[in-house]
Order: structure tokens, then sequence, then C-alpha cells
């Protein structure tokens, strides 16, 4: 760690020992992934499953999602105990290593010293619990299938709080459900962090589990093995980060020589998007503007001086949803929708679209269009990507931008299987060099 701070002025590291001078925790952080919490550390993903290594302590990888909706990687630790004292320990160093910043929303597998640990360390930072961890303890726990059918359905019902407390009431009455040690009592106990009305409007990035940290857990446990130091581990764990930030060149690369390809008869909002999102991030946005079709005018538009209110209904369904448009002389519109998928995901929705087609407005409003999901995103930050133990070269690059990028403008089918072969032999030749 020490060396790697000399090579690298602004890599980060802490560690703890205890009286006997035993390692009970350790956090590091290189430059590269102290720029990328600063541009997208507003969700934080994180668990600490994982314990391949000759001590078999727990390693907890901090991940979240960069500007093409890969996983970027923020930080990374070791602790000793999964204790609430730990953990405190972990999130005030991340913290630290930060500038403290706190993340808007946080997801983790459900461990209760972590939850206690959040509480205290990030208590203004939204909680939720991983959906997979869930469905994973709801088989491990329940043995009825109409009760774990009915239980799911508390994950996803949209309901309003007073009337799904109601159901929760009901639900454990039915079940007879009395003691406070019992797994639905826990979890009913719990609710707060992994029911759907109590997390409506937060800012999660269409992210429901910690797929990502499972994900990277998936990559790291490849040539790994229960005899491994944490040395070697620490050199593994770097050869990840930078085939990811090569991932993400190459995806850079892309966005900034191409443009997403739109129909001729798209509309010019759609075109628009497709050049001020990235790519990945325009496959979604592009959900929106295809259901438009499905959107129809109910009810009566409430115009006042600045704020115009319109009722949009979903065709075939009772759906309906209030859509805000408030535009000022000499500044720019704000428009809002009642469904929050702008606030929760950073991307318009279908009904935001239709309203401003109905407007004849040609670009999507500055409130559309989040920076965290545009090429601007690391605007802040320094252009060079730094990995001091494992850098790519120049050349690299430069072929990156010769092969890949005139195969992306071209959408034939030929380039697609071109691409398919270029992009694992690009990050071969990276690794090389």
């Amino acid at each position: 760690m020490m060396a790697r701070q000399e090579r690298d002025p602004d890599f980060f590291f802490k560690y703890l020992v205890d009286r006997e001078g035993h390692l009970k925790g350790l956090f590091w952080a290189d430059s590269q992934s102290r720029r990328d919490y600063e541009a997208f550390g507003d969700v934080v993903v994180f668990d600490s499953t994982y314990r391949t290594n000759k001590y078999n302590l727990p390693f907890v990888p901090f991940v979240g999602l960069n500007h093409h909706r890969s996983t970027v990687i923020f930080g990374c630790g070791i602790i000793s105990h999964e204790t609430g004292e730990a953990y405190e320990w972990m999130l005030r160093t991340f913290s630290k290593a930060m500038a403290n910043k706190h993340p808007i929303s946080v997801i983790t597998d459900g461990d209760l010293a972590m939850q206690r640990a959040i509480r205290v360390v990030w208590s203004d930072t939204v909680h939720k619990l991983c959906v997979w961890h869930i469905q994973e303890n709801i088989v491990r726990h329940l043995s009825d299938d109409a009760v774990k059918e009915e239980f799911r359905s508390f994950i996803y019902d949209r309901s309003s709080i007073q009337e799904h407390e109601s159901k929760w009431v009901d639900f454990l009455e039915r079940n007879k459900v009395t003691s406070e040690e019992s797994w639905l009592h826990q979890m009913y106990k719990m609710r707060k962090l992994w029911c759907a009305p109590y997390l409506v409007g937060r800012c999660f990035l269409g992210l429901s589990s910690n797929q990502r940290s499972e994900s990277l857990n998936s990559v790291l446990h490849t040539h790994l093995d229960g005899s491994m130091t944490l040395f070697k581990m620490v050199e593994h764990y770097e050869r990840c980060l930078s085939t990811r930030r090569l991932n993400e060149a190459v995806l850079d690369i892309v966005a900034l020589q191409s443009v997403p390809f739109t129909e001729v008869d798209a509309s010019s909002l759609e075109k628009h998007a497709a050049q001020v999102f990235t790519p990945a991030m325009f496959v979604l946005v592009r959900y929106s503007t295809d259901a438009v079709r499905n959107c129809t005018l109910s009810g009566e538009i409430l115009d006042t001086d600045d704020l115009t209110t319109f009722v949009v209904a979903k065709k075939h369904r009772g759906e309906k949803f209030q859509v805000e448009y408030e535009k000022k002389e000499g500044s720019s519109e704000r428009i809002s929708c009642s469904c929050r998928k702008l606030e929760c995901l950073g991307t318009p929705c279908s009904h935001i679209f239709y309203i401003l087609g109905l407007l004849e407005v040609k670009r999507l409003p500055s409130c559309c269009v989040p920076t965290r999901w545009t090429m601007s995103a690391k605007a802040a930050c320094p252009g060079a990507r730094k990995n001091c133990m494992y850098d790519y070269s120049a050349r690299t690059l430069s072929l990156c931008r010769q092969i890949i990028a005139p195969l992306y403008r071209d959408h034939s089918t030929w380039n697609k299987l071109l691409l398919a072969v270029a992009f694992p032999l690009l990050k071969a030749l990276a690794f090389l060099h």
C-alpha cells in the first residue's frame, strides 16, 4: 500500500490493528476510484459475503454505476469481524477517503450490524435491502407457496403507506405471526428498507439488488482459492480493476465518436436524447420514447401563469399520472411526473416525452438530462485514467479509436459480428501492454 502511495500520491489507505498487532480492518482506494466516486457516488452497493482468502476475512467492495451503467469500483475493505463497530470504522474511513461526501442511497445484503452502522455514520442516506437476498430468504424461511407469493407482493406493491400497513396487519394475523423472533416479524420491522411504498421517489438508478457487488465478486473469485494471501488477493483485485477501466475507456471512445441509431421518422426529442445520453443509457430512454404511443390525455388541463398540469393515462389501463410543466421567461423549463421515474432512474418517463411532444418541444429540458448519464459526467475530473500497477497504453487506446468506433458507426450485421470479436481481442492487447 505504501509503495502504491509513492507512485500515486492520491492513493488512499488506512488500516486498524489490535493491541497484539493483528489486522482488524483495512480500506484502500486509488486516485481513479476517488474521482469515480466524485462523479458517480450517488448510489453505493456493498456487502461482505465474500471470503476467499487464507485468513477467511470478509472482503467488502464498494461499487456503483458509471455513465454507461457499467460497474464502477469506489474502493475495497477487509474487516476481521462483522460487528457494528467494524462497519462503522469502515464507513467512516470510506467517507474520509471521499472528502466526506455521503451517498444519496445505499443497497446492502441486510446484515443487522451493517444496518446499525449506516444509521450512525450515513444517517441522511436512504438504505435499501437487496431484493435478491430477500428472495433467497423467502425460500429458506417459508414453506407454504401461497404465503411466499403473498409476501413477495409486499416488495413491489405500490399502494399507499396506510393501505400497505393495513395489508401487513391482516397478513400477520392470518398467518398467526406472534413471535417477535420469527423471520416474518423481523422483516415486518424492517419493511421501510424494502417495501415499495416507503421507497417511492428515492434515487436508486434502477438498482434493486446488490448484483453489481455479486458480479464483481464472481469475477474476483476466478483463479482465487482459500489459501491465497491478502497480498496476492489485492494484486488480483487490481487486475480486475484495470480490466473494468479498459471497458469504460472503450465505451467512452464509442460514445464520443458515434451516435446511436434512430429511425428516420423518429421524433426530435428521441434524436436529441440519442445525442446527449451515453449509448447504454439511450437504450433505456428508448423504452420511454416507444411507450409514448400508449399515452393519452385524460381529464382537464390546469393552467396558471407559469405552471401547467396535465393528466396522462395509459391506454387500456386505469393508471393516471400528473405531469407538471413550468416555463418562465429567461429561464429553462422544468417538468416532472408523479410516476417519479426521473427522480428514481434519472431518465424521463413516457408521460414526460408525451407532454413535451404535445407542446412541440424539440429538445429535452436540462432537468431531464442528468449529467451523470452523459459524457460530461467526469468533465470536472482529470481526463487520464490512473491505475499505476496495471496501466494500459496510449497505443491500445489508439487501436480502439481506429477499430471500434468505425464499426459502431456502421450498423450492418457483418460489423456487429466484427465487434463481437474485436472487444475481447482489444482487452487482451490492453492486458499485454
